[in-house]
This record gives structure tokens, sequence and C-alpha cells, in this order.
């Protein structure tokens, strides 16, 4: 599985932005949380990305770096990779957990922010950051500058971070992707197979939900859920 790290990042190609958290306009500004203790969980995706139902996805790429091509399908057939940030953020003013597609060199930015804002007794996601965009709509060269606003007692525990791989980015065997170099398409999912009907006596039990987390005396927002990025 190719994910990476901040040492690692020169070894993965390709760069891309936009995402869904994002900001349109030269001098949007938001105000988020990222979603991190520290530099330790940041961590770089390689993806490939492909045509499926009409929309395009990302797929994580099953090499690592040195691996021969055979051992990721889509890789030995060529087909171009990327390598990609997923960063989930809570969006403040939406109040909404999203996730925020960056290039691989958006590492050092990351890299910064930690360096500066977290440690063993204040991890990242406790601080607060206006983020401000510098460029117009489709300019490549668009850069984003990031503020410290304020910080509090939040811990990550607060919220229900997202997984990227198995969510934003598809988690495919190299079975799967042989399945779709040849049919165009990935096999169904289990719960996508068609089922036998259940008898009167198999009345499916339902799940306990579990209790939602609060802690005493601090200010910051419930576990929150990912919005649906689809």
């Amino acid at each position: 599985m190719a994910r990476f790290k901040a040492d690692e990042v020169e070894h993965y190609g390709g760069q891309g932005g936009g995402g869904y958290f994002g900001l349109a306009n030269d001098g949007n500004v938001a105000q988020v949380r990222f979603l991190y203790n520290g530099i330790d969980d940041v961590e770089g995706l390689s993806v490939h990305q492909v045509q499926v139902n009409e929309k395009k996805r990302y797929v994580n790429c099953l090499r690592s770096y040195g691996d021969p091509l055979d051992v990721c399908p889509f890789c030995r057939e060529k087909k171009a990779t990327s390598a990609k940030l997923f960063i989930p953020v809570y969006n403040v003013d939406e109040d909404k957990i999203q996730i925020w597609e960056r290039g691989k060199t958006f590492f050092q930015k990351m890299s910064g922010l930690c360096s500066r804002y977290s440690n063993s007794d204040n991890p990242l996601v406790s601080h607060i950051f206006e983020i401000e965009r510098h460029g117009k709509r489709g300019d490549t060269s668009t850069t984003y500058e990031i503020y410290e606003q304020s910080q509090d007692d939040t811990v990550l525990e607060d919220f229900d971070v997202p997984e990227t791989v198995g969510g934003v980015v598809l988690d495919k065997t190299a079975e799967d992707m042989e399945y779709f170099l040849e049919e165009g398409v990935f096999p169904p999912e289990e719960d996508e197979k068609p089922r036998r009907r259940e008898s009167r006596e198999e009345t499916p039990r339902r799940r306990e939900q579990a209790p939602e987390r609060r802690s005493a005396g601090r200010r910051t927002p419930a576990r929150r859920n990912a919005e649906d990025v689809y």
C-alpha cells in the first residue's frame, strides 16, 4: 500500500489540487482545525484515478517505492499515479468534517505547522487556523497562507475522523484491478451482490449505537461525522 511520510515524499511523483474542502476565489478565507495530533499523523498516498459510474475516483496504488510494476496491475498497464495528501479538517464555519486534497509539496506546509503548533501537551487539533487563498480560480500558482487564531483543549477523540483509504480513496486488491482492466468496472462488493430472501425467523438485529462522548467543561464541538464527499 503506497502510503508515504514527509521524509519519503521525493520518491513519489505527481501533483494536484482541489478537493472536498476548498476556497474558490482569491482572498477567500475559512477557519478550520486540522484533525491531526502532529506530523506523525500526516501521510500521503500514491493513487490512480479511474472512471467509476460516470465519476472520477481515486484508487490506492498497491506499490511502495522500489516495488516492481507487477505489484500493481494499474502501474503495469502504465496508468498514471499522483502523490497526494487527503487532509481531514473540521470546517468551523460550516460545522462539518471535510477532506482537503493537496499535492505532495503541501507536506512542507504541514511540517511547519506541526513543528510550531504541536507538542505532547498541545496537539495540532487544539488550534483553530484561518486559511486564506492567494490566487484566482484556475491559477496553478495559487498559494495558501495559514494563520493561527486560537487554542483550546480540544482533542482528536472529539471527532470521528474519516478513513481515507476505503473512503475518498477506493481500496482495491490486485484481483479487483485485473477485473477492472478486463471489464471496465470493479467487481461488485458483497453488499451489492444478490441476497436470498430472509425467512421470518431471520429478523436482522438493530445495531446498538455507542453513547456520544462528552467532555465536561469543554467548549468544543461534539463528535462530527464526515460529510458525504462522493
